[in-house]
């Protein structure tokens, strides 16, 4: 099992370069939810991750996301994953949704969206930073249960049976041999069976469409 954590948005799982204006964020907001809200409490909704490969070299399958979204549900909010310590927990994470689009290259585009909760009356300063715009993005954590590389496909549950490509060619493009035949490669992790386990408020978006999509005080 490995841990993994939010960064930008790099890659298509084609390899291809996929800047932000080409990843479709939708309408997803607080309307789309159904929960209580308690007064002086702050509620945000945001795009939590996205099936893209991240500037770790980190790859998120479409079917990984779709099976495996909701584990987001329930667990705790903090800020610039600051996690070691459970009780610096801000908030929580009160519902995930799931939604596919397809792109205009015809790949399928998944994502994940989150309605978060924080206490305004117990953290008043992290409140009024979110409401201002001040912390306006988030990133996520989670633990895969293990990846493949993308050149040679091998999988891996611990760093002892990684291929030749992982960790040390992560990020390079090399050349590969597979069922006999040649071919250059991009080299990253297509993350497997995601569990999600928190979700930060950054102040420097760990994926650049991780910006806060609506948000209210009640």
């Amino acid at each position: 099992m490995f841990k993994k954590f939010g960064a930008p948005l790099l890659l298509n799982h084609s390899g291809f370069n996929a800047p932000v204006d080409s990843v479709e964020l939708h309408k997803v907001g607080l309307k789309d939810f159904k929960f209580n809200p308690e007064p002086g409490f702050v509620y945000t909704v945001s795009r939590a991750i996205s099936s893209r490969v991240n500037a770790n070299y980190d790859g998120w399958p479409v079917k990984e996301l779709r099976e495996n979204y909701r584990t987001f549900i329930g667990r705790p909010v903090f800020v610039e994953h600051n996690n070691s310590d459970h009780t610096k927990a801000k908030g929580v994470i009160l519902d995930a949704i799931y939604k596919e689009s397809k792109l205009r290259s015809g790949i399928t585009d998944g994502s994940v969206y989150c309605l978060m909760e924080v206490d305004g009356n117990t953290f008043p300063k992290l409140a009024n930073a979110i409401m201002e715009g001040r912390l306006n993005a988030v990133s996520m954590g989670a633990d895969v249960e293990g990846t493949i590389c993308s050149g040679c496909g091998k999988y891996a549950s611990k760093p002892s049976e990684f291929c030749e490509h992982i960790p040390r060619l992560k990020g390079q493009t090399v050349v590969v041999h597979t069922a006999g035949r040649r071919k250059e490669a991009l080299i990253w992790e297509n993350c497997i069976k995601p569990n999600f386990f928190e979700l930060s408020y950054v102040f420097e978006p760990a994926d650049e469409s991780a910006w806060l999509l609506d948000k209210k005080r009640y």
